[in-house]
């Protein structure tokens, strides 16, 4: 497809993607610095698109090639907000294939939604936790809305987070003031929202992508572990030559194939093997065995929650007979000590340093060491 773009399409498209790059690493003129590099990319969106012409349909030739231009390559808004509202015609339900789109755009919405949050929580420099009952019942009740209005359905992005981050939001004012202003100029000045290029919109998207999935990420991922790293490939690969969901999907299959190699039984995958001792007055221990995986750490949490809020005393977490944790638990293990610590509960986790991690990475997997 490179070698059919539309030249004066990608010469918006590359323009703007070099303005991102270079703007932030430029040394003089320190004021410039202070400008939001994709505010000053929209306004070369602006000129180019004047300087091309993209709002009047035409043709040009270039390298004995013809290529058109016309509005499709600007961004497309009704030009009065109320028009664009429409009823649902509710007549569908009861096909079959409405259901089907309703529960895949549920499963998307939702799990891309809880993904771009835990996301933002690693990106996040105060630490925040995300309270993701709460974003679910929002984005439920904001999609049914939406779709009462015509509208698309909505999810917790992830580009449009990193990109409050990099500017500086502190709060969730944030998102609330990136709707009222888009709202604002959607309705105010739909003909300058018009005037903008996708280039310049799909370059700051490119931009921002990349520096979500940059060399970096990959090489912290196999700071972690190699098995991590096939893991994060696999998902990655899985996600762009099929969707978000599969892709997903893949990724789990994948970890799960990972914790299989280290001898965890499928119902293990699932359901934790602990044992409660509260024999002793005044201190519980609980005894964890087997395996603590991404897709059991969950329910474990809970058992633990459970005896450790329930009687508020001295308790240990013992992990000397585990075979195998993989990065995720490990991860949530940290998580949850930190968690413990915060809440003021005694709580001591004893017995992973019997096992191997499998780099030095502090929240490397760990596993058994064999005789």
């Amino acid at each position: 497809k490179i070698m059919h773009a539309n030249p004066e399409i990608a010469i918006i498209g590359i323009c703007s993607l070099l303005l991102l790059v270079m703007l932030p690493r430029i040394q003089f003129f320190s004021s410039l610095r202070k400008i939001p590099a994709p505010l000053v990319v929209l306004m070369l969106g602006f000129f180019l698109a004047k300087f091309f012409d993209l709002t009047h349909a035409h043709t040009y030739s270039f390298s004995a090639k013809s290529y058109d231009l016309n509005e499709k390559f600007l961004v497309t808004v009704p030009q009065n907000i109320l028009s664009a509202i429409t009823t649902p015609d509710f007549t569908v339900l009861s096909s079959l294939a409405a259901w089907k789109w309703i529960l895949m755009f549920c499963l998307i919405g939702s799990l891309e939604s809880i993904l771009s949050a835990k996301a933002i929580e690693t990106l996040d420099p105060w630490k925040r936790k995300t309270d993701f009952n709460r974003d679910l019942l929002a984005i439920g009740i904001a999609n049914t809305l939406a779709a009462c209005l015509g509208g698309l359905p909505m999810i917790s992005e992830i580009v449009r987070s990193k990109a409050n981050i990099d500017n500086g939001a502190r709060t969730r004012y944030a998102n609330l003031w990136h709707g009222i202003f888009l709202l604002a100029f959607l309705t105010l000045v739909p003909n300058l929202i018009h005037q903008i290029p996708l280039a310049a919109l799909a370059a700051m998207l490119v931009f921002t992508g990349f520096r979500l999935a940059s060399p970096k990420e990959f090489a912290g991922v196999y700071r972690v572990g190699k098995e991590q790293l096939f893991v994060f490939c696999s998902t990655i690969i899985g996600v762009l030559s099929t969707d978000l969901l599969v892709g997903l999907f893949i990724g789990m299959f994948v970890e799960m194939l990972v914790a299989f190699r280290h001898g965890t039984g499928l119902k293990r995958l699932f359901v934790p093997k602990l044992t409660v001792d509260d024999s002793k007055p005044q201190a519980v221990t609980v005894k964890v065995e087997d395996a603590v995986v991404f897709s059991n750490w969950t329910p474990l949490r809970r058992e633990i929650e459970q005896v450790c809020i329930s009687q508020q005393i001295k308790m240990k977490i013992d992990f000397s007979e585990v075979k195998f944790i993989d990065h995720s638990a490990m991860s949530k293990i940290f998580e949850f000590k930190k968690e413990l610590a915060e809440a003021e509960y005694d709580v001591a986790f004893n017995g992973m340093d019997k096992l191997q991690p499998f780099s030095s990475h502090p929240e490397a997997g760990r596993r058994a060491v064999r005789n």
